[in-house]
């Protein structure tokens, strides 16, 4: 019979990581390298930090988990120049997609503008009467 029960996550996370090795062994005929690893950049004018941008590598795929610049500095390029500089940096690791996601109160028009094409969105998501996107860009 199988119970369910709650664990720690430090216990179960190496656990399902075995699972889903054994799955890509089972697929493909070189198991691509996972590598997950932070792409973690920080935005400075002088020693402020003003904005900052966190990807997630995994396999050939980042995923931009953080994107933020302080309200003073938007409008000034920061953010474009994060979102460039991971990007530059996901070429020279033979990134094939970059993905993301953002609420209809953030920063739709902005991905939009630098490329990034929406392949998903969820309305009521994370409240009622938000729209999440989720955005992807191929970059190879």
């Amino acid at each position: 019979m199988i119970n369910l029960k709650e664990m720690a996550y430090e216990k179960l996370e190496p656990e399902i990581e075995k699972i889903f090795d054994q799955q890509n062994e089972d697929t493909f005929d070189q198991v691509p390298e996972r590598n997950a690893e932070k792409i973690v950049i920080g935005a400075y004018n002088g020693k402020d930090l003003v904005g900052g941008i966190i990807g997630n590598k995994q396999y050939q795929n980042i995923h931009v988990a953080m994107l933020a610049v302080k309200d003073d500095y938007r409008g000034q390029s920061v953010g474009s120049m994060l979102l460039e500089e991971i990007e530059k940096r996901s070429r020279e690791m033979d990134i094939i997609h970059i993905t993301l996601s953002t609420k209809s109160y953030q920063a739709e028009g902005f991905y939009k503008k630098h490329g990034y094409e929406v392949f998903g969105t969820l309305e009521d998501m994370p409240i009622k009467g938000v729209t999440k996107f989720y955005f992807h860009k191929r970059l190879n």
